[in-house]
């Protein structure tokens, strides 16, 4: 490994990113290897920060490439890593691609979840391309959901951003798009007289600014229009234009929306032999693993047609494609949803383990364990962290039992020995628990945190601590060693604060010692104690 981290910044890193901005979108196999490599390199130098970089980046190179599941896994992970950067253009960009992924996995709600976050961010910070962008997939989704209201807003909303980007090629290719959505929404919803004038809009700025990329979404717009209007030289024109542009997609994922109102148009003038070689085309070029959606609905709009044409054969193998694929998209969201769980699982595993570490990093040189200046630190992170999960924080004070005696009968180099040898056992008990964390509070007494334990599986870390401190009492000739423990285990409330948690263990490990010592007491608030308490401030 090299003494300085690499980071975006390092030349090797600025030239690789300058490699797949070139080849992004134009090869994209190359794209994912080249982001495959940036990953390796993270990875390797231990850099977190340029780690979630390479991670979002892959993630977008694998959508670019169809790879769906794996985009997902990778996208997931840098955001959670990126959020609270300054890389918001890169957030935009994943939360955005999270949209298309899910919508075509046929998770509309967290694909809207995700348009809606990508949408967010980009205005926050006067994004208008990126927010374009998000805001006209969302009204692709809302079309498709039934909400055309919200799909009109959102169009207009993506073509209010376009007013704002300044590369004047960018912009109008986008507003381009953008009036062929809105032409055949108005034609749908049956506003001729407004779909009439977005057409003319469109017709302006593709005769000044042509883009190959638009010639569906514009052929289509206009075959809609003429369509509706009953101009049949025109309707049969820009459908020869329509069908022409369908055979030049490579990529139907990105294309989807212009397919499907193409062939929803065709089934209802029921031209069946073009349809049928168009369902062809599709099967060859949509992929099975990664678009399970896109075939389900293929096979949906076969039936349809075998139903009007009365072909049981073929409506009878069509019905059966339709359980099969049906079958795979449960398996893949099954898939989907325990690779999320894992991931998130692994983030909050490997969040917690990074916090102990680095609060091991200063330690207490007799013990070998994290000293008190550090406690403040991990109790107010693993408290918020609690919090905002939901899971259990515990908190346990611990001493040794007749302490002082151990010092006075034997020697002090002897306590030491007692507490060099306890802070060894308790190292060995991290590495067996990795939620657990200790530290020395001062003298002989410790503190211990149990992140997202239930109680038995607390008490029984608390029972190995015993057994430790007997075994070293022994091997060290020190008669009836012990230890007493105070322990306070719940979910956070978000008024509490950690000072609670500490002072409700002191609490407890009070009244361990005033009942004898050497045992341990587990409690879920300080007012499990308080009648306890007040009787003896009566006493008193």
């Amino acid at each position: 490994m090299n003494d300085v981290l690499l980071s975006k910044k390092s030349p090797q890193v600025v030239e690789l990113i300058k490699q797949m901005e070139a080849v992004r979108k134009v090869e994209n196999e190359k794209y994912v290897d080249l982001a495959c490599d940036l990953f390796d390199m993270a990875q390797e130098e231990g850099n977190e920060d340029l780690r979630n970089f390479a991670s979002c980046t892959l993630g977008d190179a694998l959508c670019q490439n169809n790879e769906f599941t794996q985009a997902v896994y990778y996208l997931s992970a840098g955001l959670q890593g990126i959020i609270n950067t300054d890389e918001y253009r890169l957030i935009c960009r994943c939360y955005n691609e999270m949209g298309i992924i899910m919508r075509s996995e046929g998770h509309f709600i967290t694909s809207q979840e995700n348009y809606v976050n990508s949408i967010d961010m980009a205005r926050a910070h006067r994004m208008y391309y990126q927010e374009a962008l998000a805001c006209g997939n969302f009204a692709s989704l809302c079309e498709e959901m039934g909400a055309r209201g919200e799909a009109l807003e959102y169009h207009y909303r993506a073509i209010e951003c376009c007013q704002f980007i300044e590369d004047e090629a960018l912009k109008n290719s986008l507003l381009v798009m953008e009036y062929a959505q809105l032409t055949k929404l108005y034609v749908i919803s049956g506003d001729l007289t407004q779909a009439k004038a977005i057409l003319d809009e469109m017709d302006r700025l593709d005769k000044e600014y042509p883009d190959e990329e638009n010639f569906f979404g514009v052929s289509l717009a206009r075959l809609y229009y003429y369509d509706a209007i009953k101009e049949k030289e025109l309707s049969d024109k820009y459908k020869e234009d329509s069908i022409k542009a369908f055979y030049s997609v490579t990529d139907v994922v990105v294309y989807f929306d212009e397919i499907e109102a193409l062939v929803l148009l065709l089934l209802e003038k029921r031209e069946y032999v073009t349809l049928e070689k168009m369902f062809d085309h599709i099967d060859l070029k949509a992929g099975e693993d990664e678009v399970i959606n896109i075939r389900l609905r293929l096979e949906s709009w076969k039936i349809k047609m075998y139903e009007a044409i009365d072909d049981r054969v073929k409506i009878a193998q069509c019905s059966y494609n339709y359980y099969r694929y049906d079958s795979m998209k449960s398996r893949a969201n099954r898939k989907s949803f325990t690779t999320t769980l894992r991931l998130k699982t692994e983030l909050v595993q490997q969040k917690t383990k990074n916090l102990f570490l680095s609060a091991q990093a200063e330690t207490d040189t007799l013990t070998g364990l994290a000293n008190r200046m550090k406690l403040n630190n991990v109790i107010d992170e693993l408290f918020m962290m609690a919090v905002d999960k939901g899971h259990k924080l515990g908190v346990e004070m611990m001493d040794v039992d007749f302490f002082k005696q151990v010092n006075d009968n034997y020697g002090h180099a002897k306590g030491d020995q007692l507490l060099a040898a306890m802070g060894r056992g308790f190292r060995e008990i991290n590495e067996e628990f990795e939620k657990v964390f200790v530290a020395r509070y001062g003298g002989d007494e410790f503190i211990l945190y149990y992140y997202d334990m239930e109680d038995d599986e607390i008490l029984q870390v608390a029972d190995r601590i015993r057994d430790m401190v007997a075994k070293i009492g022994k091997e060290l000739e020190i008669e009836q060693i012990s230890v007493s423990q105070g322990i306070v285990n719940r979910v956070p409330d978000p008024l509490n604060r950690a000072w609670d948690f500490l002072n409700a263990a002191d609490y407890a490990l009070y009244y361990v010692k005033e009942h004898g010592k050497a045992n341990v007491k587990l409690i879920h608030n300080g007012y499990e104690l308080e009648k306890y308490f007040d009787r003896m401030l009566e006493k008193d």
